[in-house]
């Protein structure tokens, strides 16, 4: 950033260094939390902006600016940069998945495993920058596709009737349990909590900040290898503890 802030100075470039401070601004304030309490502040829904839960990018940053224009009432500053303005510069696009890649690497323990620091280093000794990014966003993703795969499973093996693992491998068949049938512990806010998640997993667009796609029933990487995060049977399940129909 300071490299692109010195270009712009030396340019004279008014309008270009107001885009890059504020956006630094916000990558700031997003991942410290400080736009979670100025919108609470504000009595306006923080959640969107939980920095434990929220991936940096351009459509959350251009929220922020948003927001942030809002708060002024009136004349602001805060007039960009949106999502299409990061999305078209490739130096703009680029500090936003380092910032985002930073954010996952320090919500990791402060003891790193020998494999975690070796895939560092190696990292570290790509010269181009945008290599170095796009590396960091893919691993970040596959992490973060990891912790969330490991939640649903945990998830599904309180459930004694499903074999999870007969899932895992593609095949589905519904355990026999003897005895007493245990009664469902799925409220009704539960099955709403699990509804959002459903449509989440359909929304295409949605799905596509994470380079994933839903089609044919399942969740799987729309890039690459496109290997399976979510089996047709897993949305299926979902779906049914939803109370929603299946859709393919």
């Amino acid at each position: 950033m300071s490299r692109l802030q010195t270009e712009a100075e030396r340019a004279s470039d008014i309008r270009r260094a107001g885009t890059l401070t504020r956006l630094a601004e916000a990558c700031d304030e997003i991942t410290s939390g400080i736009a979670y309490k100025r919108a609470k502040s504000a009595k306006q829904d923080p959640e969107f902006f939980n920095p434990n839960f929220v991936k940096l990018n351009s459509r959350i940053i251009e929220a922020y600016v948003r927001f942030r224009a809002r708060l002024d009432k009136g004349e602001t500053e805060w007039t960009g940069p949106v999502a299409s303005t990061i999305r078209g510069d490739k130096d703009l696009m680029t500090y936003v998945k380092l910032r985002d890649a930073e954010r996952t690497h320090s919500h990791k323990s402060k003891r790193p495993t020998p494999q975690s620091r070796r895939i560092d280093e190696i990292i570290d000794r790509i010269d181009n920058i945008h290599d170095q990014a796009i590396l960091r966003e893919v691993l970040a993703k596959a992490r973060e596709a990891k912790r969330q795969l490991s939640i649903m499973v945990d998830a599904l093996r309180k459930h004694p009737e499903i074999d999870v693992d007969a899932l895992r491998e593609g095949r589905h068949s519904p355990r026999k349990i003897d005895g007493p049938q245990p009664q469902s512990v799925i409220s009704a806010d539960d099955t709403k909590t699990i509804r959002k998640v459903v449509a989440r997993l359909r929304d295409n667009d949605e799905l596509e900040e994470f380079d994933l796609i839903y089609r044919s029933g399942r969740v799987k990487m729309g890039v690459g290898a496109g290997l399976d995060l979510i089996f047709p049977e897993e949305m299926k399940l979902l779906e049914r503890l939803a109370g929603l129909g299946a859709t393919s």
